[in-house]
């Protein structure tokens, strides 16, 4: 590596570090640290770094790895569970968004393929900062983060033919409906190819190497897929991120899916944060100063525009106010694709660069503004849903569920049911829906950002109309003993494949739940004396891995964990890695 670009490269990653932690001290969001830092070191800056050339390069695969994460985090059967909410909604919003857009900018003098092109690309709004803000809150498993992320999809899979179409515009021989429809067409046909080949080659191939226990070669063979997909979309002259888009959606679909997730994350990570500081470099601060006026007119009007329009189909499919608020504010901002296709535009000769510049500078205003947004939205829905009792109706709970599939279903929500809530949201499992029959209860968790409904457990049809039949298992977490019994009896009676996770309170009332039909009853007396013992055990110098193995020992002969695994589908290729 040339000198000159290793000294560029300390640079960039030293003005992260420090620009980045500045940036989170204040509970900032990183975007933007990233893309302050960029304008301070870049050519207009201090000018530390006078060519981005080499920084542009490394940032491209930061797009890769993006694309590839978005892809793995969706699934086939995920994306048919809501489909009426992505693809409805979603594509409403994109669409309905990008007009109004694109019929302002035309109005001000901009092209139709000027105009399409910026319409596109500020209809779209970040996954990367709307996940972070509702992981960090606990709104995963709201109905305005349910709703949010079912929007975020189809922003994601759109952006696939969007890269796709925008060169296409500089062809002069061709029209915009040509440059479209041929965009989508050539989207279609690879997405066929590949996902036919894929998934034949893909299943086996993380198998057998999975099977070798290397955890160096499994990373290895997946920056094969990653990389290797990406090049595959290049040479058939299509986009290096549609490739990595691709091969996410293939990996999701494998048993192999977290464990690909884990190794990538450090990846994904630093080159995105690489592609945010090469966005930043091209910021001319002496334009953004002059233009300060103009760039804060379009981060209001944008950030209005997009959060009406949220509200407004939210409402039109059945989303309760408050949450249709919430939603509509977080995904108010635009989006790190807009900086990605607006670039292209302006490498192309589409759009001038100076427009570009002022347009992203708006963009990434925006984007420092979604925490207060959230923060804004949540209020408002809370003050709105004070007022509104609508979720206490089966009718409302049924328009609010019928999205979910395969989630968990946890009945009582107590002091175990909420601490059950809080660890699926702090591991940002957003499928899982708690049933109490106390009206106060439901109203806290709701205000915890948890999707708590009113009603009783052992109501078989306040159970269906929660999906139970669609669920992938129940918790049944109640205080009383004797509910607790009658809830799983009903439970198993009317639905007997649904696996059921009972709380128990010793190891008769565990065995008398089994009886019942619960496939795993946990004994709350047997748990705290494990925990107890492994304390005595830990005070009298017994090593901590002997302890571990004496309590799992415990746990097997008192569990069964065969059930466990069978319940939750765990196979010996699932924990290779």
């Amino acid at each position: 590596m040339h000198e000159a670009n290793l000294q560029e490269i300390l640079i960039i990653l030293l003005a992260a570090i420090f620009i980045v932690a500045i940036f989170r001290k204040f509970n900032l969001s990183p975007v933007l640290g990233y893309l302050v830092a960029g304008g301070i070191i870049g050519p207009f800056g201090l000018a530390f770094v006078k060519d981005t050339k080499t920084a542009e390069y490394l940032a491209e695969f930061g797009v890769v790895f993006l694309l590839f994460y978005i892809g793995l985090e969706l699934t086939f059967d995920r994306l048919k569970s809501m489909r009426m909410h992505v693809f409805g909604l979603g594509t409403a919003q994109v669409l309905l968004t990008s007009l109004i857009i694109g019929i302002v900018c035309h109005y001000l003098g901009a092209g139709i393929d000027v105009a399409i092109i910026i319409g596109l690309s500020l209809a779209l709004s970040s996954t990367a900062i709307v996940i972070q803000v509702l992981a960090e809150h606990g709104y995963t498993a709201s109905q305005s983060g349910r709703l949010s992320l079912a929007v975020l999809i189809l922003q994601d899979l759109a952006a696939v033919p969007l890269l796709i179409m925008i060169p296409l515009f500089a062809q002069e021989d061709i029209s915009i409906a040509e440059a479209i429809g041929k965009s989508i067409f050539n989207t279609l046909v690879v997405l066929l190819i590949i996902v036919l080949v894929g998934r034949r080659l893909l299943r086996p191939l993380l198998k057998s190497i999975s099977s070798l226990r290397s955890q160096e070669l499994f990373l290895a063979t997946t920056l094969l897929v990653v990389l290797g997909t990406a090049w595959l979309t290049n040479q058939a002259g299509l986009s290096l991120a549609m490739g990595a888009f691709v091969a996410g959606l293939l990996v999701a679909e494998t048993e192999y899916k977290h464990q690909v997730e884990t190794d990538i994350q450090p990846f994904k990570g630093l080159l995105m944060a690489l592609f945010f500081i090469t966005v930043g470099m091209s910021f001319n601060l002496e334009v953004l100063l002059e233009q300060l006026a103009f760039i804060s007119l379009i981060t209001v009007a944008l950030i209005i525009v997009k959060a009406i329009i949220v509200i407004m189909l939210a409402r039109v499919f059945g989303f309760r106010l408050g949450p249709a608020t919430h939603a509509g504010l977080l995904l108010a901002q635009g989006s790190e694709f807009s900086f990605i296709i607006l670039g292209i535009a302006a490498t192309n000769k589409i759009l001038g660069q100076e427009v570009a510049q002022l347009i992203m500078m708006s963009v990434s205003v925006t984007m420092a503004f979604t925490p207060m947004l959230s923060q804004l939205g949540k209020k408002m829905a809370k003050i709105i849903d004070g007022r509104d009792k609508s979720y206490l109706k089966r009718a409302n709970v049924k328009g609010e569920t019928k999205d979910l599939r395969d989630h968990i279903m946890v009945a009582g929500y107590g002091r175990v049911g909420r601490t059950i809530c809080n660890l699926l949201s702090a591991r940002n499992i957003g499928n899982y829906i708690a049933i109490d029959s106390n009206a106060n209860k439901v109203h806290d968790g709701r205000k915890d950002g948890h999707p708590v409904y009113y009603g009783n457990a052992d109501r078989i049809e306040l159970l269906k109309t929660l999906g139970i039949e669609r669920a992938k298992l129940i918790a049944i977490t109640l205080n009383n003993r004797k509910e607790t019994l009658k809830v799983v009896s009903a439970i198993h009676k009317s639905f007997p494949e649904i696996p059921i996770i009972a709380r128990a309170w010793d190891r008769k009332n565990a065995n008398d739940l089994r009886d019942a039909g619960a496939t795993v009853a946990m004994a709350e007396a047997f748990e705290s004396s494990l925990i107890l013992g492994s304390s005595i055990l830990k005070g009298v110098g017994v090593p901590e891995n002997e302890i571990k193995r004496t309590v799992e020992q415990f746990r097997i002969e008192e569990y069964k964990a065969s059930v466990l695994e069978e319940v939750f589908h765990i196979s010996e290729d699932k924990a290779t890695n």
